[in-house]
């Protein structure tokens, strides 16, 4: 692993840079998604998501053989999740805006399991507060847009029995002495994490499981997530299923620009019920910036565009590359200072944050139609 950087599905320590995250994949086992696939990508989809164009998701498991197997005529679904141990933040929301863009591109059916079962198991979070969290953060996900019919709430706790009579299929394949090699459990942990696994792989077989024939899944999901997957992957062919693929991002960085936005540090990140004001002044005050110390230096000598905090938001945000070349320009040159870039991103975070709770009342009145239901498959 990467010197001084700590990644489990749990928790992350550590700053991350571009050839650390590379190291990374290749120890998971993962490919880095080069030219050549995003060029592949774009032939199905027509563009690329700022996501791709920029590198946020970047590595995959087996991405190029779904792509084959969709230009057959083969169709795929899409399962990624949320564990709803808090209110959710920008890094956690960006990576669900992703999910919506294949979604869309490819007119395919997702699933997006709540893994209320896991923050109990985790962080011993009482089930009043995981129902709050849950109701909560369904809604926060599902105000982006999501093809209602096509779009599947998926919640451990609601859908035990689904998912138990699924997981132990592939318990029965997972023993203890990997289970610790893998996450790192002792002896001291509670057997519920050692079995969580297993309910995390249900989700990337269960229209195989539903309608009887293998299914195609593709799981985006971001790196501290792979070794529930790469578990997964190993041993859903024992019980009669293909491997899932995956596409991989890295982390959304905290605003102070080391580690990720942490549910636990109200200033690491923008939350999705943050006002503008809020969102202004947690920019101005905390966000890591490329710029130098004074107006002067900035307009003499330019800011550094790559490690800025407002900077790198803005350019996930702005669809236009274009627009974002010249912004990068400008700032890097001077013409830009380092408190109009916060601002600038301060105010496209804080439309998308009032778009998305505009939203909600719609999304709240019809949440039944986006519950799982095997039927509907």
């Amino acid at each position: 692993m990467v010197d001084d950087v700590s990644i489990t599905p749990w928790e992350v320590s550590g700053s991350l840079g571009d050839t650390d995250y590379s190291r990374i994949a290749t120890e998971f086992g993962a490919k880095v998604i080069d030219a050549g696939l995003k060029k592949r990508i774009s032939e199905f989809t027509g563009d690329l998501h700022p996501f791709l164009l920029y590198d946020v998701f970047y590595a995959h498991r087996d991405l190029d053989l779904l792509l084959d197997a969709y230009s057959r005529g083969e169709s795929f679904y899409l399962y990624t999740g949320r564990g709803p141990s808090g209110k959710m933040h920008l890094g956690h929301l960006l990576p669900f805006m992703f999910t919506r863009w294949l979604q869309e591109k490819f007119n395919v059916d997702l699933i997006i399991q709540i893994t209320d079962d896991e923050k109990f198991l985790f962080r011993d979070l009482g089930r009043d507060d995981l129902e709050k969290y849950t109701n909560e953060n369904v809604l926060d996900i599902l105000s982006l847009g999501f093809i209602p019919e096509k779009t599947h709430i998926l919640i451990d706790s609601r859908n035990s029995g689904l998912l138990y009579n699924n997981a132990i299929k592939v318990a029965r394949h997972i023993n203890v002495s990997l289970a610790k090699a893998v996450f790192g459990f002792s002896d001291s942990d509670n057997v519920g994490k050692y079995f969580f696994t297993s309910i995390q792989a249900v989700p990337s077989f269960i229209l195989s499981e539903i309608k009887g024939k293998s299914v195609r899944c593709l799981i985006p999901y971001a790196i501290d997530q792979d070794p529930h997957f790469k578990v997964a992957r190993d041993v859903i062919p024992k019980i009669g299923w293909q491997k899932p693929s995956s596409i991989i991002s890295k982390f959304i960085p905290s605003l102070k620009g080391t580690g990720k936005m942490s549910s636990s540090d109200e200033n690491s990140g923008i939350y999705l019920d943050d006002d503008r004001r809020t969102v202004r002044r947690k920019l101005m005050k905390y966000a890591f910036s490329g710029g130098r110390d004074t107006a002067e230096e900035q307009r003499k000598f330019g800011a550094n565009p790559d490690i800025d905090f407002a900077f790198n938001v803005f350019r996930l945000l702005e669809q236009n590359p274009s627009v974002v070349g010249k912004v990068y320009e400008e700032y890097k040159t001077g013409k830009i200072l380092s408190g109009e870039m916060k601002a600038m991103t301060a105010d496209r975070i804080s439309d998308l944050l009032e778009e998305l709770m505009a939203r909600r009342d719609d999304v709240r009145n019809h949440i039944g139609e986006y519950m799982f239901d095997p039927e509907k498959f």
